[in-house]
């Protein structure tokens, strides 16, 4: 259990370092940066001790390759400390995007913070049609991702529980766009969102729920568990791709399933 000390530490040095990032992308941008925000778990409430996973999205004028290369070592420092790689768009790429990134752009307008400038959010929307196929692809695409990280740890039950753990966050994304696309305000808990998505789709949401409390320091995942967790969470997944594609399948005749 990590103590109120260094959970306190923990905290200061990541605002340390979003606020190092924060002058690099000003000094390096200049004039062409419009804004910095950050969205995902953060924001949510959500944050795991020991994880970083700060999500940031930075909306500039233009992005010629020599502005790239420059932002190369502050972005290598960045992902180095645990966060995510920043996602990097010009305002007019940002503007017109919304059908290609439906999933990420509806949890950026429904939760986040403007660190730097103004956020163009006015006009931004996000389609119900897009965010379901979004959904959809993100979700196999999931499943699969998890497969070939399985083949590439092997029967190691301790690289498969940090792979599971490495991947929650994502799952948590995909979440919310799941109940999104069923109409549902997904909930900033990540123990009742999964419990949200295992009542919509009838999967088992308890493998989810145990990775969660483990990244909470709540209730701790033993070593020897993390094959079982593991399977749960394969076929969890399986699951929602089966309900997503019964559902979409109903969309498409104009039918109601049962």
């Amino acid at each position: 259990m990590v103590s109120m000390a260094a959970a306190g530490k923990s905290n200061e040095a990541s605002a340390i370092a979003t606020g190092e990032f924060l002058a690099a992308m000003q000094s390096l941008h200049g004039d062409a940066l419009r804004t910095v925000v950050r969205f995902g778990s953060a924001v949510a409430g959500e944050v795991f001790t020991g994880q970083s996973d700060t999500n940031l999205l930075i909306i500039v004028d233009t992005l010629p390759l020599s502005v790239l290369l420059t932002n190369a070592p502050a972005v290598q420092q960045w992902t180095s400390a645990g966060n995510p790689p920043p996602l990097l768009l010009t305002l007019d790429e940002w503007r017109s995007s919304a059908d290609i990134f439906a999933m990420e752009y509806a949890d950026i307008l429904h939760r986040h913070e403007v660190l730097l400038g103004t956020a163009p959010f006015d006009g931004v929307q996000v389609q119900r049609e897009d965010l379901r196929l979004h959904v959809e692809r993100e979700v196999m695409g999931k499943l699969l991702q998890l497969r070939r990280a399985v083949m590439a740890v092997g029967s190691d039950q301790g690289q498969q529980r940090s792979l599971l753990l490495n991947g929650l966050s994502t799952l948590m994304v995909i979440f919310r766009g799941v109940l999104r696309v069923a109409g549902t305000a997904p909930s900033k808990d990540y123990l009742q969102l999964s419990r949200d998505v295992g009542a919509l789709a009838s999967l088992d949401a308890t493998p989810f729920e145990r990775l969660v409390q483990h990244a909470r320091r709540e209730v701790q995942i033993p070593v020897a568990d993390a094959t079982s967790v593991l399977t749960g969470v394969l076929i969890g997944m399986e699951q929602l791709v089966a309900y997503l594609d019964r559902a979409d399948g109903s969309a498409r005749t104009g039918s109601t399933s049962s």
